[in-house]
């Protein structure tokens, strides 16, 4: 049905196809998986994963919202745009396929640090899956990017790190596409957030992407072209992003957990220092059950000096993260100078503590003895 009345050439068939099958290797879908219609919406694609703990059931690939039909673009043309690339007007130049093995690539990737080969926990399988999901969702909301040429970008960087990442680690370390195995997760994350970095630098305020149209029941996907107006101030999206993503994470937190003995604490009115520590240690307590980390700690490193009493204004916290999954790419990340990259936790306590009034300030993610330190101050 995907051949278009016949007009789509046997070789763009089977590029769209196999297009589909990248899409869900790379996020560590396995056969249970289920692929629908969803009329209501026209032709938006969801993928679901039928998830291995009871406590989540998140749509794994394409969440339905009004940008599904992106959404729904990228799973098919991710690979088949890299047999032929759409002309794109007005759209930043897509990675060129020998651009992520060049020589400054090259040079890059010999001076990071290797990765480590210590005992990490296995991650919940929808956790994991919920934050490559927010961090591909965001990217979609900014209107920053043909998102087919993400997906183009997105492969041409995943095939050109494997192998030296699979090198550095030894035979049967990383098991390709399974997002549990923290091996995989810390390289398919450096992989996205290496592309989102990317893409996201000199934008155009317009571009042109191919989009679906609902042609109706059982009948094959057409694309269509259309000029997309990017609204975010490009100084702005590597921050926007980290908010999208950070409230994508909290959200889901908070469904699963409230009214659980694991929920949060609220932060009500203005908080003072030992309210918001009570909310981070529980922050830290849900990355770790969810395997993000071996162990975890949050705690107070300079009390409030603004003489303001009962706040927690000018208070600086530390949080330490032991092995966390992003051990080694956050590290990558930050010898690759991208911005943003993936510090998930502290995308998610920045946005915990922006709706109690609370602002993060001289922030700061470091990567040392096999653990990731999050320093910041409240404003």
């Amino acid at each position: 049905s995907l051949a278009g009345n016949g007009k789509m050439s046997l070789l763009h068939m089977l590029t769209v196809v196999l297009s589909f099958f990248s899409m869900k290797c790379a996020l560590g879908l396995t056969p249970d998986v289920r692929v629908h219609t969803d009329l209501k919406y026209g032709t938006a694609l969801q993928v679901k994963k039928i998830p291995d703990y009871s406590e989540f059931d998140l749509s794994c690939a394409s969440p339905v919202h009004e940008h599904s039909r992106r959404e729904t673009l990228s799973g098919f043309l991710g690979a088949a745009a890299v047999a032929s690339t759409p002309m794109a007007a007005f759209a930043a130049p897509p990675m060129a396929t020998g651009e992520a093995e060049n020589v400054g690539a090259q040079f890059e990737r010999s001076i990071r640090p290797k990765p480590p080969k210590i005992l990490r926990s296995k991650l919940n399988q929808n956790f994991a899956v919920l934050l490559m999901r927010s961090s591909y969702n965001a990217l979609d909301q900014l209107d920053c990017v043909p998102m087919d040429q993400f997906q183009r970008d997105f492969f041409l960087i995943r095939q050109a790190e494997y192998e030296p990442y699979v090198k550095n680690l030894g035979p049967g370390v990383v098991q390709q596409g399974n997002l549990v195995d923290p091996y995989y997760f810390d390289f398919i994350s450096f992989a996205q957030y290496a592309t989102i970095a990317r893409d996201m630098k000199d934008p155009p305020e317009f571009f042109e992407e191919k989009q679906p149209e609902d042609m109706g029941e059982d009948q094959p996907m057409n694309f269509k072209p259309v000029v997309v107006r990017r609204e975010v101030d490009a100084k702005l999206l590597p921050e926007k992003h980290s908010e999208l993503v950070g409230n994508a994470i909290l959200d889901r937190l908070d469904e699963i957990f409230a009214g659980t003995a694991s929920a949060i604490p609220e932060l009500r009115g203005r908080p003072n220092s030992a309210n918001v520590l009570s909310a981070l240690k529980q922050l830290v307590v849900l990355f770790v059950i969810n395997g993000f980390a071996f162990e975890g700690r949050a705690e107070i490193t300079k009390e409030s000096q603004s003489g303001m009493l009962g706040s927690a204004t000018g208070t600086q916290f530390k949080i330490v993260l032991s092995t966390p999954a992003n051990l080694w790419s956050g590290r990558a990340l930050q010898v690759r100078k991208s911005t943003p990259t993936n510090d998930f936790f502290l995308k998610t306590a920045r946005v915990l503590l922006s709706r109690a009034g609370l602002l993060v300030s001289s922030s700061s993610v470091k990567y040392e003895n096999n653990q990731e330190i999050t320093t910041f101050s409240i404003l």
